[in-house]
């Protein structure tokens, strides 16, 4: 989906909604607006691309996970740079809603590609760091990110001051976290299940019910990184579901729209004829209410023709609007039938 098609059917049904001033219940115009507001906060998340932030502690790894799901070095790692003070994003190349996302939350270290996985990572700075400004980073992305890989080394992972002071005031957000057990490779096999489930126990202590830890070594001395392809399936299967999230998005919107029009019968045509009969008959309300019962037209609509029958001018403009109406919403149902036709049929 590109973003103009999105725009545009958003600008669509915020026309929808002025015209239906005076013509559609307010509880309609209301959800209506709500939609309307629902999608404008989101639209930055209509992209192909699943959007990542990796957090953790110093030392946990995320620069080298990073890295590793690249398959190359985008960010660099040494012991000489063992915090990350400030963000690193790397996006897909021509993706203007990912683009947007990074422009708004301040990320200036921008790394580019068009030959990766399907995914938008940012590397955040280090979270048990005493800059506070590094936690707010943080709380401002979680709304707008569609996963949150919080990575952890069998050294730390049990930090009070990742576990108590943030992860544990942030379970709102469980089904966007993915948990990150990095450096199984220092380990034996059982020592890398016990720390796992371990991990998995503070998690729920945290308030998490459901925590799955995903054992990784993004940055093995010796050998290629391992769990990297199943970490990155997992990420991919949150686009599933994102697809799945934008299409009722727009069908809300659709449907938003449609109730709007259905308000006014705006779908029975009404001709010029009848226009000038409503017209003719504003001076005598048995013979209005007669005309408008021949054309269904009932609701908010009717009231405001019957309430502005002494202002001709009145009710042109609302009969003006109710033709209005019924065009954009039918253009609007034009638009969102070609977003669907572009959603990808297959699953990534």
């Amino acid at each position: 989906m590109t973003m103009p098609d999105l725009t545009s059917a958003l600008d669509l049904l915020d026309l929808a909604i002025a015209s239906s001033e005076n013509l559609a219940s307010e509880p309609n115009r209301e959800d209506a607006a709500n939609t309307a507001l629902a999608a404008r906060r989101r639209q930055n998340y209509f992209s192909d691309a699943v959007v990542v932030a990796i957090a953790g502690g110093t030392g946990s790894g995320k620069s080298s996970l990073l890295n590793a799901i690249a398959g190359r070095t985008i960010a660099p790692t040494s012991p000489l740079r063992p915090h990350t003070d400030e963000p690193l994003a790397w996006i897909p190349a021509d993706d203007h809603a990912i683009a947007a996302i990074v422009e708004t939350i301040g990320v200036d270290e921008v790394a580019i590609h068009d030959d990766g996985p399907n995914l938008a990572i940012i590397d955040l700075p280090d979270l048990d760091s005493v800059v506070d400004s590094h936690r707010t980073l943080v709380e401002s992305l979680l709304p707008v990110v569609d996963a949150v890989v919080w990575i952890f080394d069998p050294v730390k992972y049990h930090d009070p001051s990742i576990h108590l002071e943030f992860l544990a005031h942030a379970t709102a957000y469980e089904p966007v976290f993915a948990f990150v057990l990095n450096k199984i490779d220092r380990l034996d096999e059982g020592e890398a299940e016990a720390v796992a489930t371990h991990l998995g126990v503070i998690l729920s202590m945290n308030g998490f019910s459901d925590p799955t830890v995903h054992p990784i070594a993004a940055d093995p001395p010796d050998g290629e990184p391992i769990g990297i392809e199943l970490l990155v399936t997992a990420l991919n299967d949150t686009l599933i579901v994102k697809r799945a999230d934008r299409s009722k998005l727009v069908q809300d919107m659709l449907q938003a729209g449609r109730r709007l029009a259905a308000e006014t019968n705006a779908w029975r045509g009404t001709s010029d004829d009848a226009y000038d009969r409503i017209r003719g008959s504003l001076d005598d309300p048995e013979s209005l209410d007669a005309v408008l019962d021949e054309l269904g037209i009932e609701g908010p609509m009717r009231s405001h023709i019957v309430a502005s029958r002494e202002d001709v001018a009145e009710v042109d403009r609302t009969l003006l609007s109710r033709a209005e109406l019924a065009a954009i919403v039918a253009t609007l149902g034009v638009v969102c039938t070609d977003i669907a036709h572009d959603e990808p049929e297959n699953s990534p």
